[in-house]
């Protein structure tokens, strides 16, 4: 499979929102198809319809086939951490306005959740939905209606990253201090030792690594967390050197929209009298 990764160069990328430069050669277009998606020859502006990431009916849920599919957008994200881009939810014109545009909204939000939870940094995506104000096709056929119902990715700048400020914990008297540590992802950890013999950092069971002391010199130990989650860790020899770092994203909250209801009517009246169409609303 072609790599995804984008030749973009850091010394245009790090300038605070500066065009994305594509590529001599490259163009930006939508993946096909079962292919991942390539954001190589694309600029600041473009937008590519993301048509593998779909819905259930009326509802932001994504199908499972969509997060197969955006779990290759957050690795392309990730590897590119300097790029800003637009999550953008489309719809048909069936129901009301207002019907469409919180739904749609609801689906760049969703999107959007689950590429955080994916590792994504928050500050690169900003979902925004627009009903169906934006359509690509006739809304008067099915064909037309299921090419307005779609994801699409715009690329709107660049983010400038601050390097990570490590954090770090003191090993004194025998004791982690502090116990916990709430970080974000991509944080560096650092250990302190301050105490007069050497302690060993094993992470749930797993051998970590020695800090070797000199005494009152402070020898240090650190580790990078990329991914969230829950890491415990403790001195392999003496237990009272324990702790644990907590890796969390910066996630946003939203409202999952399973079964909207259609204006002056129920949802089950609504979904009797409506033919059913591929990937909904």
């Amino acid at each position: 499979m072609k790599n995804i990764r984008v030749g973009i160069a850091l010394s245009v990328v790090m300038l605070a929102m500066s065009p994305l430069v594509s590529a001599e050669s490259g163009t930006c277009r939508s993946p096909a198809p079962g292919m991942p998606l390539e954001l190589d020859g694309c600029k600041a502006g473009d937008s590519l319809i993301l048509r593998e990431v779909h819905f259930d009916n009326d509802s932001a849920k994504l199908r499972p086939s969509a997060m197969t599919f955006l779990d290759q957008v957050a690795k392309e994200l990730k590897d590119n951490p300097t790029i800003k881009v637009a999550i953008e939810g489309h719809t048909d014109n069936n129901a009301s306005y207002d019907y469409n545009m919180n739904l749609s909204q609801n689906r760049a939000n969703s999107a959007k959740f689950y590429l955080v939870s994916a590792g994504v940094n928050p500050a690169q995506l900003v979902p925004k939905g627009y009903g169906f104000t934006q359509p690509i096709a006739d809304n008067a056929t099915a064909d037309g209606r299921a090419l307005n119902r779609r994801v699409e990715l715009e690329l709107v700048g660049t983010l400038v990253l601050a390097p990570a400020k490590p954090t770090k914990v003191y090993i004194s008297t025998f004791h982690a201090k502090p116990e916990r540590l709430v970080v974000p992802v991509g944080t560096e950890v650092t250990w302190v030792n301050y105490d007069e013999i050497s302690h060993d950092i094993t992470f749930d069971g797993v051998m970590g690594s020695r800090i070797w002391t000199s005494p009152w010199l402070g020898n240090t130990y650190s580790l990078k967390f990329d991914q969230a989650g829950t890491y415990n860790y403790r001195c392999s020899v003496h237990k009272d050197v324990n702790g644990k770092i907590e890796v969390k994203p910066s996630v946003d909250q939203y409202v999952t929209t399973e079964s909207p209801v259609y204006g002056g009517q129920t949802t089950s009246s609504y979904k009797a009298n409506q033919t059913v169409e591929p990937y909904g609303g």
